[in-house]
């Protein structure tokens, strides 16, 4: 078969027999294999990043989908020899919602390009049961667990073990999920209750009856009224209606 056209120009078999349009989707083609290896090595290491985060902070199961997107002009890219690195832009960033990676290849001469990754979550996260008020201690509140797109709690979540000793800072209606900034520690010692003054000596402990002045979490300070002599002291929150002072 003659591979010469007529301007006297080589030319493979393969671009004799194809039309411009057939051998251009020909390449692109050619060129698929390369990009759909990118989308899913992208697509394994954000799996790998939220699975790691989710055992760290102790999540229940849940369910994820990942959609993985790369620039047209990957299908262009040379076969990486190398193993290509994959890395978030933000390292520190959470490991759901819209990622943008960064992807280079250590060859010599190498690439890099940028791509991203879109982490849908959902995962079961404490809600209210009921209506709770502020001051509110969480053992004494009925909560349950809701699979929810924690996507689209931009407040944060809390998920994994019940939230145990923990008051609300604000009310919080029912079916409203938790969230970080909602919580603090609960009180061991509360304005108005009968306490135990510990008072700590280099070599000796004196311990009295006195009455708290101001509600305290552990290891916070709070005034404390001796109720021998009535003096008002103040005192650290050592455990539940206790405190301590040094001589």
């Amino acid at each position: 078969m003659n591979y010469i056209n007529s301007r006297g120009h080589f030319r493979p078999p393969w671009e004799m027999r194809l039309p411009p349009g057939k051998l251009l989707l020909l390449c692109l083609l050619f060129a698929l294999p390369v990009r759909a290896e990118l989308a899913a090595q992208l697509q394994r290491e954000a799996e790998s990043r939220l699975q790691a985060h989710a055992e760290q902070q102790a999540w229940p199961p849940y369910r994820a989908e990942f959609e993985p997107w790369l620039p047209a002009g990957a299908a262009q890219l040379p076969a990486c020899e190398q193993a290509p690195r994959f890395s978030p832009a933000q390292p520190d960033a959470r490991p759901w919602g819209r990622i943008p990676y960064l992807i280079q290849c250590p060859d010599s001469p190498g690439w890099q390009i940028r791509a991203r990754v879109m982490v849908r979550v959902r995962l079961p996260v404490w809600v209210a049961a009921e209506p709770l008020s502020r001051e509110q201690e969480l053992v004494s509140a009925r909560l349950e667990l809701q699979a929810m797109d924690i996507g689209r709690l931009h407040r944060g979540f809390v998920s994994g073990p019940r939230p145990g000793a923990q008051r609300l800072l604000r009310d919080l209606p029912a079916g409203e999920p938790l969230y970080p900034a909602l919580l603090a520690p609960a009180w061991l010692v509360r304005r108005g209750e009968p306490v135990v003054i510990e008072a700590v000596g280099e070599s000796f402990t004196i311990s009295t009856r006195g009455l708290a002045l101001d509600n305290g979490a552990e290891r916070e300070l709070v005034r404390v009224r001796n109720s021998d002599s009535g003096q008002e002291i103040r005192a650290r929150v050592v455990g539940a209606n206790r405190v301590r002072t040094l001589l």
